[in-house]
């Protein structure tokens, strides 16, 4: 039986022939080893990994610690009687003395009963001093003698309570400072205990804040500082207090920035920032990029120990820029690791290489290569 090919059954025959010899080629011919002139790990079988030699630059530093104005006294008058307000000496706003009255209440019938309580104490005390004189002649007892003392203490004990109910009509300052608010007017009736007036003491005044838990410890009473008020004005002052304990809700500690200001005027409550100069410190300038978090949420740096472990290098932030970061608490010296700090573990073993030593090398690779074409040149 003869089988006729037509065009087409020679042409898929002849495509399959050529697919067979190509697969036959492939299996035989083996492809070239590709070379990594940099590999991830050595023959050790250690990681490699980037590292620079970094030296710290001296550099003077502040902590600062967001803040505002206050008063160093802050004092609510209240009122100790039961009374009407017949009086307003000072309005709010106003420059008050220590000791000058601020405010009246009735004082009802009060001047009476001193006057009363004064004639009452004259008379026990003729009647104590008699009664002395009796008995150092005998012609009177222990028990009478007694009687006339404690009538005389009774006297003066109703005209000290005279007097502080007196005294209590009149609302005085307890120090120079500003009126600053006042909650009562003429007619109201008070009771005791009642808001009337509130008295700011400007001399000096404070700027307060919250220093963070890292910056706390390098904070004391009596250190110099400076803040920066809202309107760009420097004031320069101290550290008056610093608390002991942190805050429980903010994990901050409460400080306090004391001013000289003679002439009393300033307002409570404006933007400020408080600066405290800190000993030189050498800074490290990096990239944000090898910023890590160890478990405990500290901030740090990848670095190496004198074994080529990974180790954490714990830092604090200084400053940034468009261009990176500034940080601190490295020391003089550290080696850092700059490239592949993302495949190792801390406590890993490594093979460190620095990257003075890579810029040597492809300075020598270069010489190498223009050696070479030159060479090439000539011929």
């Amino acid at each position: 039986m003869t089988i006729q090919l037509n065009k087409g059954h020679l042409i898929a025959l002849s495509l399959s022939f050529i697919a067979v010899i190509w697969m036959i080629a492939g299996a035989v011919t083996s492809d070239s080893e590709f070379i990594n002139p940099r590999p991830l790990t050595l023959d050790s079988g250690l990681q490699r990994v980037q590292v620079e030699r970094m030296q710290g630059e001296l550099v003077n530093r502040d902590i600062t610690v967001s803040a505002r104005t206050a008063p160093s006294r802050r004092v609510e008058l209240k009122s100790e009687i039961r009374a009407k307000v017949v009086a307003v000496e000072r309005d709010k706003g106003a420059n008050v003395k220590r000791g000058e009255v601020i405010l009246r209440l009735d004082p009802r019938d009060w001047p009476a009963r001193v006057k009363q309580a004064e004639a009452a104490l004259r008379q026990r005390q003729i009647e104590a001093r008699s009664a002395r004189e009796l008995r150092q002649k005998g012609l009177a007892n222990e028990s009478q003698l007694a009687q006339a003392e404690t009538a005389l203490a009774n006297a003066e004990a109703e005209l000290t309570n005279a007097r502080l109910q007196l005294n209590a009509t009149e609302i005085r300052a307890p120090f120079d400072g500003i009126v600053d608010s006042r909650a009562v007017e003429i007619g109201d009736f008070v009771k005791d205990g009642a808001p009337l007036v509130t008295v700011l003491d400007f001399r000096p005044y404070l700027v307060k804040g919250h220093a963070a838990e890292r910056d706390a410890a390098n904070i004391n009473i009596g250190d110099r500082g400076w803040a920066e008020l809202i309107n760009g004005d420097r004031v320069d002052g101290r550290i008056r207090f610093i608390a002991a304990e942190a805050d429980a809700a903010t994990r901050t500690f409460p400080l306090e920035l004391e001013i000289t200001n003679p002439n009393g005027s300033m307002a409570s409550g404006l933007t400020a920032t408080i600066h405290v100069p800190q000993p030189a410190t050498h800074a490290y300038f990096v990239s944000p990029a090898l910023l890590i978090l160890d478990d405990n949420g500290h901030l740090g740096l990848k670095g190496i120990d004198s074994d080529n472990r990974v180790v954490f290098r714990p830092v604090n932030l200084l400053k940034a820029d468009n261009n990176g970061i500034w940080v601190y608490g490295l020391g003089e010296q550290a080696d850092i690791i700059t490239v592949g700090g993302g495949f190792v573990d801390l406590g890993q073993l490594v093979e460190p290489v620095y990257v003075s030593e890579e810029v040597m090398n492809a300075g020598e690779q270069a010489s190498d290569t223009s050696v070479n074409v030159t060479a090439q040149s000539g011929d």
